[in-house]
């Protein structure tokens, strides 16, 4: 929906619009841990984007047995697009993650434990597969001694060279990631035995969200600030019988959180 108006004498010209829009978008890292079985007891349900149909998501599923690493396809995410444009001053818009945890929707989630004796635990590493100069940290990702998770399980998958971003120098050449030297994939339970370490309080292992803030601190709502992920989930266990459903507490989605960033721009408004 377009709203206009317009100033005479200084012949300003005032233009919102609002709109809702879709886009591809990935998810975030979730591992899964507990016993092993040659019978896969672990169902996981969840959204992929469908490719004869845009903007609109199919429900994928697949049985699993520990330990296992889940990233699932893009999907299409919904979001409020609000642009307030004055042609003699700057342009703004905001995007607005519009949640969608139903069947179809971009964050539609379910990790079914259906042993009726074994319990398993989950982890969300977050992503970080648009790290670079000139991009944007997809978010939110969990770190460890300056290092992603998802570079720690994907080495593979990291920079070949030191970036830059926001005045910070992330490490990355050669077999460094952060202030660790990896020569080859961490495993799943090593990983976790880090998330396990940070929600029992070690001294010795400390894990971080986006390079700011204790993750332990977060879950539990000391940040008196700026506090963006508070409440969130990142580590838990389903027990027997027993699911995880997609909900307001999980990013699935690598965004920074229900609001993307405003942005303003100046010159060309065209």
């Amino acid at each position: 929906m377009l709203f206009s108006s317009c100033i005479f004498g200084n012949y300003t010209i005032h233009e919102r619009l609002r709109e809702n829009r879709t886009g591809l978008i990935g998810t975030n890292i979730i591992g899964i841990v507990g016993e092993s079985s040659d019978v896969p007891y672990i169902e996981i349900q969840y959204s992929i984007a469908d490719e004869n149909n845009h903007g609109k998501n199919i429900t994928a599923a697949e049985w699993i047995s520990p330990p296992y690493v889940f990233k699932n396809e893009n999907v299409y995410m919904t979001y409020e697009y609000f642009e307030d444009k004055d042609h003699q001053g700057p342009l703004s818009y905001v995007k607005t993650l519009l949640r969608d945890f139903e069947e179809g929707g971009a964050e539609y989630l379910r990790i079914i434990n259906h042993s009726q004796d074994k319990p398993v635990e989950f982890f969300f590493a977050g992503t970080q597969e648009g790290l670079t100069n000139n991009g944007d940290l997809l978010i939110p990702s969990v770190w460890y001694k300056n290092a992603p998770i998802y570079y720690l399980l994907f080495p593979n998958r990291k920079p070949y060279q030191n970036i830059i971003f926001g005045g910070i120098i992330f490490y990355f050449e050669g077999d460094r990631i952060g202030d660790l030297i990896v020569t080859e994939a961490w495993s799943i339970e090593e990983v976790h035995a880090l998330y396990c370490a940070e929600y029992a309080r070690s001294n010795e292992i400390m894990l971080i969200v986006d390079s700011d803030y204790r993750m332990i601190d977060l879950v539990e709502g000391k940040i008196s600030g700026w506090n963006q992920y508070q409440g969130n989930i990142f580590h838990g266990v389903i027990e027997p019988g027993k699911e995880l459903l997609g909900n307001e507490k999980i990013w699935l989605l690598a965004t920074p959180g229900a609001m993307f960033f405003e942005v303003f721009e100046r010159g060309d408004l065209r």
